[in-house]
């Protein structure tokens, strides 16, 4: 699903139990046979019933006032997976290009350095003695 969502793979998560791609206002799991769609607008009814209209193609099994469930019996298709990414909030995943990848990945390295058991921290700094005071 989260292939055909065209999702970013940090919408993956596993919080208690089951895995499920999550995004800001909702989420989706699986039960086997298809796909429970949770939305949640945060106390906007008008929008709800937007994605209602919008989720024509799933199945409405929890209607409530601002929140509901839809059920997908299949992978949604590619314009369908912009709608359920918009609906429930689901980063895009990034498209890098070769020369864009390269790019990236200089970068990282350029960060990356080895640790050395020898090195001091950065932000380390050495300890230093304090002058005695004299006494009055």
């Amino acid at each position: 699903m989260l292939t055909a969502l065209d999702a970013s793979p940090r919408a993956l998560e596993r919080p208690i139990g089951d895995w499920q791609i999550a995004g800001n206002s909702g989420h989706i799991m699986t039960d086997g046979r298809g796909f429970l769609l949770y939305v949640s607008t945060s106390e906007s009814p008008r929008r709800w019933t937007g994605i209602k209209k919008r989720l024509g193609f799933c199945r409405l099994t929890q209607d409530g006032d601002d929140e509901g469930c839809l059920y997908l019996e299949r992978l949604p298709k590619a314009d369908e997976a912009v709608l359920i990414r918009e609906a429930i909030g689901i980063r895009k995943r990034r498209h890098l290009t070769p020369e864009a990848l390269v790019v990236l990945e200089r970068a990282r390295a350029s960060i990356k350095t080895p640790f050395r058991g020898d090195s001091v921290r950065q932000n380390e700094v050495p300890a230093t003695t304090l002058p005695e005071s004299k006494a009055a």
